[in-house]
């Protein structure tokens, strides 16, 4: 697992949000607000092995940031999204405006776990009129439900404060969980 070097709260933040931005461009981003981010992240951690909410990273900026920086090293090690982190993790961003926006880093890390999971499966939304529906889709190819739990013990792991190892999430390939034998269908 690749361990991100020691980063300023605001280079976490802008890292993540450059991160959100390039993976949107290609997938869209399927979430129109927080409240629909931490429900589909929510969908997710139920296939955990222990369910758990997000919600959390709205408390606690602290432990939203270490978070933020698991989250960081899962991209960095994913052979998808390795590409764009690698380069932020060398060289962190530093802010050059002049007037600083603060952000809730728990709203930036939970954006930027939709995107990448949009990565992995194909998110599909149904708006209601007070509550959305989240439903997903594997994408490119059939797949074993493993895929999905495999992706939420990583999640799980990635928001689980004091955790310091994460799956390799390069091998949460579409279509295949790390347990299925080559060639499985």
């Amino acid at each position: 697992m690749t361990t991100p070097p020691p980063m300023a709260r605001r280079s976490v933040v802008l890292a993540l949000q450059e991160i959100t931005e390039d993976l949107a461009a290609d997938h869209g981003l399927v979430s129109e607000n927080d409240e629909e981010a931490l429900a589909i992240i929510d969908n997710l951690l139920a296939h955990a092995d222990a369910p758990s909410s997000a919600a959390w990273l709205f408390d606690d900026d602290a432990e939203a940031l270490t978070a933020g920086l698991r989250l960081l090293a899962a991209l960095a090690d994913d052979p998808q999204t390795r590409p764009l982190a690698e380069p932020l993790l060398a060289e962190p961003p530093v802010d050059d405006q002049l007037a600083v926006v603060e952000v809730s880093a728990g709203l930036v890390v939970l954006v930027a776990l939709v995107a990448f999971l949009q990565t992995k499966v194909s998110l599909k939304v149904k708006r209601k009129t007070s509550r959305s529906e989240i439903s997903f889709e594997l994408t490119k190819e059939p797949t074993k439900a493993s895929t999905l739990v495999q992706l939420a013990n990583l999640y799980q792991r990635i928001l689980s404060p004091g955790s310091t190892t994460t799956a390799d999430p390069g091998s949460l390939e579409p279509g295949r969980a790390p347990t299925d034998p080559p060639n499985a269908a």
